[in-house]
């Protein structure tokens, strides 16, 4: 990358350009490679301004490249997704502005490597503190992709970073349900978004059920131990069998897409034994003794 960069500066000299203009772009370039951002970013800001360089492809060629550096070098919980919008926009623009095609791949290689720290940044940011920079470069990896690869469906590039969202936070909440019961909001949140864009998703459909379907389970141990009226009691399992409820479809579709798998055979039982539908639960249970035997 940096020798093509060198090749551009080169290929200046050789049409004329006016020194000053040259100087300033020669200079982005020395910046960056001495990790003085701040003043190449400042120096290619105004190239990309001035009526001599404004138009010329290679000019936004090196702000992608100055951009996408910028983004790369912060940590990752500092990370600006409008810098690295900055790269995109800027190769996007120096492949329209090269009639020649010839740098084209040079920019997609740049679009490239920035959906690659954006990818990167997301799992580097996906913790109780900094998940909303997560969020950010879903959304920016969702434009990159796309154009990147046209034909992809960039709502399953949603989906598989929302599931793995929903995944961590689950997590999370169920190490102290207690204390962390805004992580579960967190990760019934990002389910949603994976159901909507893929509804037939196995994963999403079996942990939403299973995010309901332990809330009623916890509901019914942590009042095990109070000495309540049988008012109260039948208050406590009227709620319970409303998180079964709210289990029961996302249980349902995840047996409907895979009715091998027996942590849903066993969910399924003791919704339905919950739900007082007997037969249904001895059903389930059946399914799950026989998956055993094979």
């Amino acid at each position: 990358m940096i020798k093509k960069i060198i090749a551009f500066l080169l290929l200046l000299f050789s049409a004329g350009m006016m020194n000053a203009q040259l100087d300033k772009l020669r200079a982005a370039f020395v910046y960056t490679q001495a990790g003085n951002l701040d003043s190449a970013r400042i120096l290619i800001d105004a190239a990309c301004k001035h009526p001599e360089t404004m138009n010329d492809g290679q000019t936004w060629y090196v702000k992608a490249f100055i951009y996408k550096e910028i983004f790369k070098k912060s940590k990752p919980a500092n990370r600006d997704l409008s810098i690295a919008n900055e790269a995109f926009e800027a190769g996007k623009k120096s492949i329209l502005l090269d009639t020649t095609g010839e740098s084209k791949q040079n920019n997609l290689s740049i679009i490239k490597s920035e959906a690659a720290i954006v990818n990167n940044t997301f799992g580097e940011t996906l913790d109780t503190i900094n998940y909303k920079k997560s969020i950010e470069c879903i959304d920016q990896q969702k434009l990159l992709v796309k154009y990147l690869k046209p034909k992809a469906n960039i709502d399953s590039v949603g989906a598989y970073y929302y599931g793995i969202m929903g995944s961590y936070f689950q997590t999370a909440y169920e190490k102290n349900p207690k204390k962390n019961m805004k992580f579960l909001k967190i990760a019934e949140e990002s389910y949603n978004k994976v159901l909507i864009a893929e509804p037939n998703n196995i994963s999403a459909n079996y942990n939403m059920g299973i995010i309901y379907y332990n809330q009623a389970v916890s509901l019914i141990m942590n009042k095990l131990d109070y000495d309540f009226d049988l008012a109260t009691l039948n208050d406590i399992q009227d709620e319970a069998v409303v998180w079964f409820k709210k289990s029961l479809p996302y249980m349902e579709k995840a047996y409907q897409l895979n009715p091998r798998r027996k942590e849903t055979l066993i969910g399924l039982s003791g919704i339905y034994y919950s739900l007082h539908d007997n037969d249904k639960s001895q059903q389930f249970q059946k399914l799950s003794q026989d998956l055993d035997k094979q």
